[in-house]
């Protein structure tokens, strides 16, 4: 009986997470959320605004900014002028939402208000959805920083 409800949970989050994959694979998904995690006993929580399309992505939240045109991520912040450079492989949309379990709750329209993700590593995400709006596709450069990373930055290319 265990093993039953645990198979029916898994599918219930598996579904979840599918559900959010396939709002956000034929069309550009603009989000705003609020999160919280405790790290080590220390409670973090923030705002963040994400912009995600296909394998790219763009989220802006806290002092940061990550880009992502699915060939490359940039990790940018301003405030230092310091920008890290990733050549990635595999590495879209899914990835951010590659969590071992996912509840995720929807309005009566269908738009996810809420959700909790334990991710691989163990580290429980808590995140509200303040906003979700769904637009057409995007042009792939909106999905990189548009900045001229110039003498007076720290770029470190990884």
């Amino acid at each position: 009986m265990l093993i039953v409800a645990s198979a029916a949970a898994q599918q219930t989050q598996h579904a979840a997470l599918e559900r959010l994959r396939a709002a956000i694979s034929d069309s550009c998904v603009s989000l705003k959320c609020s999160y919280s995690m405790n790290v080590s006993q220390t409670r973090i929580q923030g705002e963040v605004v994400a912009v995600l399309q296909g394998n790219a992505f763009t989220i802006h939240g806290d002092g940061i900014e990550m880009y992502c045109d699915g060939t490359k991520l940039w990790t940018v912040d301003s405030s230092v002028k310091e920008v890290y450079v990733e050549t990635i492989e595999g590495v879209d949309v899914n990835a951010l939402l590659d969590s071992v379990s996912a509840e995720i709750e929807y309005d009566a329209l269908g738009n996810p208000t809420s959700a909790v993700l334990l991710m691989k590593d163990g580290l429980k995400v808590n995140i509200k959805i303040l906003s979700y709006v769904k637009s057409k596709i995007k042009p792939e450069d909106s999905f990189r920083p548009q900045v001229d990373f110039g003498p007076d930055w720290v770029v470190t290319e990884l």
